[in-house]
């Protein structure tokens, strides 16, 4: 996302802060409540409370249900020998990235669409992996769903050819992440932290993490880049691969009418799910001008990035609740737990039961006593 700010920077400042407190208050001259931009600045933070918490229950949602489904399809493969398949092992590596990007690069996104400058320690390094890691996990992502399609095209629609092997996944896997970092490098290396001394009470300085490309329209041109490469190209194979796909299962007696709709479901999520965010970067970065102001920027933003997030939610259902074998094993995880969680109940019940017995035995117990030395008393 670019860097957007309530402050205008000068000619020769190339996206960054002047480092005095003079500057601050000239530029807070234009705007109609000064004290309101010093707020935002020193509480940190770019939007409303109400804001906040309501993109923090959205994330907070997809979080939980996309990490839960790829740990899932995870667990599934790893427990049971039989499922560690060659295709299997690029549906695992797409849910260990998708797992990525809910526990990791979801979290970062969050933090830099709440807060105006940087909240984390003041380490150049942190600020440069914050960056790569969102971009390789959603590299990660689309690459394997390509290969996916790829592998299922070739196994259908050329059946007589010779499959990819358990070792040729790996490999496969391991050149997947490799394209990943490489088209991610430049966030790292163009990524940077900028310290600015401020002066003022209770803000002494301030960091920002900001992309600081050495070429004009650096950004834009890496934008389309990542839009062709990460949007483009998947989506055309995908859609072609399952096309073909179709065509040779239409003509088979055991193909299913579910075949088909599984096909166009994992060709139409991934195309609604990217698209937003992909035109939204490439928007906002060819843009001279702000599109929108700071909370209506940052609200656009969150809603595209959730649905591109969606895919990371989604893509456990279509490649693992969908098929069979996964199915079956996700069925049996879940009962295992339910079972567990059962067994504990029961036992905890039993010993309740075991204990509450155990005290009215002694109190009969002690009733008899007490009755027979009645009786005794009463007899001499």
């Amino acid at each position: 996302m670019p860097f957007y700010d309530d402050m205008k920077s000068g000619p020769n400042m190339n996206l960054t802060l002047n480092a005095s407190a003079k500057w601050l208050i000239e530029a807070s001259q234009g705007i109609e409540n000064p004290n309101n931009l010093l707020e935002k600045f020193s509480l940190n933070r770019k939007v409303d409370d109400r804001t906040s918490a309501l993109l923090l229950t959205f994330y907070g949602i997809l979080v939980v249900i996309g990490a839960v489904g790829n740990a899932l399809v995870v667990i599934s493969v790893v427990r049971k020998p039989a499922m560690r398949t060659a295709r299997n092992m690029f549906i695992v590596n797409l849910a260990v990235s998708d797992a990525l990007v809910c526990c990791v690069g979801t979290p970062l996104t969050l933090m830099e669409l709440l807060t105006k400058h940087w909240p984390l320690p003041d380490w150049p390094s942190l600020c440069k992996a914050c960056g790569a890691i969102q971009a390789i996990s959603i590299f990660v992502s689309t690459i394997s769903i390509t290969a996916i399609a790829l592998d299922r095209y070739q196994l259908i629609v050329y059946p007589t050819r010779s499959g990819l092997q358990t070792m040729g996944a790996l490999v496969t896997m391991i050149v997947i992440w490799v394209t990943a970092f490489c088209l991610a490098s430049p966030l790292y290396i163009f990524r940077s932290l900028k310290t600015h001394n401020i002066g003022l009470k209770y803000m002494d300085s301030l960091s920002f993490c900001i992309e600081d490309w050495p070429m004009y329209n650096g950004r834009a041109i890496y934008s389309l880049f990542s839009l062709i490469l990460q949007y483009l190209l998947p989506v055309l194979v995908v859609v072609v691969a399952h096309v073909q796909i179709h065509r040779r299962l239409r003509g088979r007696r055991r193909t299913t009418r579910k075949t088909p709709a599984i096909l166009i479901a994992i060709a139409v999520t991934y195309v609604i799910s990217w698209l937003p965010l992909n035109v939204f970067n490439l928007a906002a970065d060819f843009s001279t001008e702000p599109l929108l102001g700071e909370k209506s920027m940052t609200i656009t933003y969150a809603v595209c990035h959730m649905f591109g997030m969606s895919s990371a939610v989604s893509n456990p259902l279509l490649y693992g609740w969908l098929n069979d074998n996964f199915r079956k094993e996700f069925e049996e995880i879940l009962c295992c737990c339910k079972k567990r969680q059962i067994t504990k109940e029961t036992r905890i019940k039993n010993r309740k039961m075991d204990t509450e017995l155990t005290a009215l035995a002694q109190i009969e117990h002690t009733v008899t006593a007490n009755t027979k030395t009645s009786q005794c008393s009463q007899i001499f």
